[in-house]
């Protein structure tokens, strides 16, 4: 027999485990007993089995267990594999648990057998808890709360919760921490209710010592409710995973409310519904911002890969994509975990970017897990396993919407599938109290499902039934923004837009047609308003190729929306859209449509001369034969004019039509476009020379702005370009540097490229030449990466620049640092001009 003495921490206690407890290990007798007779097992495999068990539920490393069983001896790893495989063949095969390129750890419940010592501690009589306890991550609210609920007593606690979101390991922790006598059950195993009393009977009869009699009318958790601890800590019981034995669990916990030497706390995906239950709901795990990783999804997992391999380093800079990890997966603890074990292998940007196939990703989960928890399609089909089949047909066609969906929208989606209107909402209650898709306390509320669940969802639907509700999720979302809810409830529905006008893009060329026609016209100074141009610009190759097929409304709302947003951005191809515009609302007699097209042409012209006189008369013209124009009809006549004062240079009629556009705006009330205006006003006095006033026009206007809170308002962008536009010309470089991060955070969120402007000018004016050289490189990249027009004041900026660069620096060294900046990226462009400004 191998010496024993040399183990270190060896429990001293005897311990039992194993299916009724059949297994006793007795350290300080150096034994191993099955059934209450000595097995056969080899001493090295003991002293393996006494290692792991000092430690339980963390993992010893290869080394550790190498150094510790063959003391002072040079010996090969598969020595520990044979021992290892040995005990697993005699204890089971999930008794022993392997971590990857780490070691290995004993995933049994350990418990003191009743004739254990009656000196033990109360901690000693206390399971250890259930397989795997590692440190719990951003749940130290959730901690606190479901203590204090303990401590409180009475009733049933349940934790509630999706799939894989942590339940059980907030239960495992809790029982590790519980003082009292404690007891854990695994109801996932229980395939029938009437195993469930003789199943919580012996379990809590092993954790307090006794031993079950026969009798007492057949019902042995009678004899366990007489022998619970009537002073002292009550017994804490767990019952995990309840879900699929709710209603049997109901019963059970009803029985034993008032029990006084009891805590019952159960975790389920959805209530068990019985009087007294106290809920905890358990939420997806915090991504915290600017990649903190302290707490929360990102220190889960850092630590994990860390625990698949503690070689594997993740760079500090690499911390966004970290972040970008954690939000698609949702926080999700059992995704996280899963998408960690791939990374020292795979590396952090090929797991990232592999999410699309999620499900094939992350099919390797521990080998201590519970078997639906092995893969992520796993825990996701037993949870929807559970629910009926039209349960199961309504969560896979809501699998369809985007960012989130309304009661109304679910409807419209389903009614071809006559389903009617309270079915959805009985269906919809089924999914939300099963924690399968989450609701808002918004009025009128809305329903979302985690980007996990809507990939399961799409994923379980037949190719035929997945093109069946594409086509009628892209209807539904039309037929919202058709209705002209408000701004506000259309623009919570842009995600759906996006993957709508992503499908219809290649089936239905009329619906991607007015999808993004009517969501040019929605998006307005919100953050959406880039990428709404970008869907149009995706789409005019079909519409140049096809869209005369298409009836004429259609053609002519999308090429008047398509000119609206090229105005924005001030690119010259807006002025053949408005053209053809024009034409097809002559066709279509419609005044007022008319009205609003020769709008977008006059703007569109970016020259004085006769083409801007002829479309500005016709206009005026239009305009006066006009009766009963809305009055944002009437601003934007205005906006026109002004803009065509610009080109001209006619500043002083530029800035009488600027200050009519925000009466106009302030007269009704309408707050975004009279920040807008504002900012208008702004330019038109730097164009006049009026800088100190234009400055104190934009700080006014900055203010006003940031008293209301909203942080998804454009207008603050534009407010920052022109503040920082006076500031130039007055040398006011101090407070320009305290403009430049502000500008560029607005910069990041609605990426119209302004602030790259307005920083080269900055450059510039403090002749940082070498800045401006790299800046001009990435600047040139960053255009030709989106496809951004270029206006003429915006080259002769780049132009001047450019020159500058060359006549300070050289030829050769101009291009060599526009061939650095070239490959910088935005975080490190905005580094290097702080840096410079400063």
């Amino acid at each position: 027999m191998a010496d024993s003495g040399h183990l270190e921490h060896m429990p001293a206690r005897p311990l039992r485990f194993g299916p009724g407890g059949r297994f006793e290990l007795r350290p300080a007798e150096y034994k191993l007993l099955v059934d209450g007779q000595p097995a056969a097992l080899g001493a090295r495999a003991l002293d393996v089995l006494i290692a792991l068990a000092a430690r339980p539920h963390q993992v010893l490393t290869k080394s550790e267990l190498l150094a510790t069983v063959w003391r002072g001896l040079v010996v090969e790893e598969n020595n520990l594999r044979v021992q290892v495989n040995a005990l697993r063949r005699l204890l089971g095969e999930d008794a022993i648990a392997t971590v990857p390129g780490r070691g290995y750890r004993l995933s049994v419940v350990l418990q003191a057998p009743p004739q254990a010592s009656t000196a033990a501690t109360a901690a000693d009589a206390a399971p250890a808890p259930p397989p795997g306890a590692p440190r719990l991550y951003g749940r130290g609210a959730d901690r606190s709360h479901l203590a204090a609920r303990l401590r409180d007593g009475g009733g049933c606690t349940t934790l509630l919760g999706m799939p894989g979101v942590g339940k059980s390991s907030l239960a495992r922790d809790t029982l590790a921490g519980w003082t009292g006598p404690g007891a854990w059950v695994d109801l996932a195993p229980l395939t029938q209710a009437e195993q469930l009393p003789g199943a919580i009977a012996r379990t809590i009869a092993r954790a307090l010592g006794l031993q079950l009699a026969d009798g007492e009318g057949g019902d042995p958790v009678a004899q366990v409710r007489r022998q619970l601890p009537s002073g002292g800590d009550p017994l804490l019981l767990v019952l995990d995973n309840a879900e699929h034995l709710a209603e049997r669990c109901a019963v059970w916990a009803a029985g034993l409310a008032d029990a006084p030497g009891l805590r019952l706390l159960v975790t389920s995906q959805r209530p068990l519904g019985v009087a007294g239950e106290r809920l905890l709901r358990i939420e997806p795990l915090a991504v915290e911002p600017a990649g903190d990783a302290n707490d929360g999804a990102l220190a889960l997992l850092l630590d994990r890969i860390a625990a698949a391999d503690s070689r594997f380093q993740v760079a500090p800079d690499a911390r966004p994509l970290l972040a970008a990890l954690a939000r698609q997966l949702d926080g999700l603890p059992l995704a996280l975990e899963m998408a960690a074990a791939r990374v020292p292998l795979m590396g952090l940007r090929a797991v990232h970017d592999a999410l699309a196939e999620r499900f094939a990703l992350l099919s390797r989960g521990r080998r201590d897990s519970p078997a639906r928890h092995r893969t992520l399609h796993d825990a996701l089909a037993w949870s929807v396993g559970l629910l009926g089949d039209a349960e199961q047909r309504l969560f896979r066609m809501l699998g369809v919407f985007a960012g989130g969906f309304t009661l109304d929208l679910a409807v419209t989606l389903t009614a071809d599938e006559d389903i009617g209107r309270w079915d959805i909402v009985d269906g919809l209650a089924a999914l939300v109290e099963r924690s399968l898709v989450g609701v808002s306390g918004d009025d009128p509320p809305r329903y979302r499902l985690l980007e996990t669940m809507r990939a399961y969802a799409l994923d379980s639907m037949t190719a035929d039934e997945q093109r069946s509700v594409r086509r009628r999720h892209a209807a539904a979302v039309l037929a919202l923004l058709v209705r002209g809810e408000s701004d506000a409830q259309s623009l919570a529905e842009m995600d759906n837009v996006r993957d709508a006008l992503q499908w219809a893009r290649e089936h239905e060329l009329a619906t991607a047609a007015q999808l993004s026609a009517r969501a040019a016209q929605l998006v307005g100074f919100t953050p959406w308003r880039q990428e709404a141009t970008d869907w149009m610009l995706q789409l005019q190759p079909a519409m140049q190729a096809h869209g005369d097929a298409l009836p004429l409304p259609t053609q002519a709302q999308w090429w008047s929306a398509l000119a609206y947003l090229l105005n924005v951005r001030r690119d010259p191809a807006a002025e053949p859209a408005a053209q053809r515009a024009v034409a097809l609302w002559r066709r279509l007699d419609q005044p007022n449509e008319l009205l609003t097209a020769l709008i977008h042409r006059v703007r569109s012209i970016g020259e004085a001369g006769a083409a801007l006189d002829a479309a500005c008369a016709e206009l005026q013209q239009q305009h006066a034969a006009a009766s009963g124009l809305p009055p944002r009809t009437e601003l934007r006549v205005h906006g026109a004019l002004a803009e065509a004062a610009r080109v001209r240079g006619d500043h002083v009629a530029l800035l009488a039509c600027r200050e009519q556009e925000l009466r106009l705006a302030r007269e009704q009330g309408w707050n975004a476009m009279a920040q807008a205006a504002e900012t208008n006003v702004c330019a038109a006095l730097i164009e006049l020379g009026r800088h100190p006033e234009a400055a104190e026009r934009a700080r006014a206007l900055l203010q006003r702005i940031e008293d209301a809170g909203a942080d998804d308002n454009a207008n603050r962008l534009w407010a920052l370009y022109m503040l920082g536009e006076a500031l130039l010309p007055m040398r006011a470089f101090a407070e320009a540097r305290a403009v430049l991060p502000q500008l560029l955070a607005a910069e990041r969120r609605f990426g119209t490229g302004v602030a790259w402007r307005w920083i080269l000018s900055l450059v510039e004016a403090q002749r940082h030449w070498r800045s401006a050289g790299r800046l001009l490189g990435f600047v040139a990249a960053r255009r030709a990466l989106r496809q951004d027009a270029v206006s003429p004041d915006e080259q002769q900026l780049f132009d001047r620049v450019a020159g500058a660069v060359q006549a300070a620096l050289g030829a050769e060294t101009a291009a060599a640092l526009s061939s650095e900046g070239r490959g910088l990226d935005e975080g490190a462009a905005a580094a290097l001009a702080v840096a410079t400004v400063d």
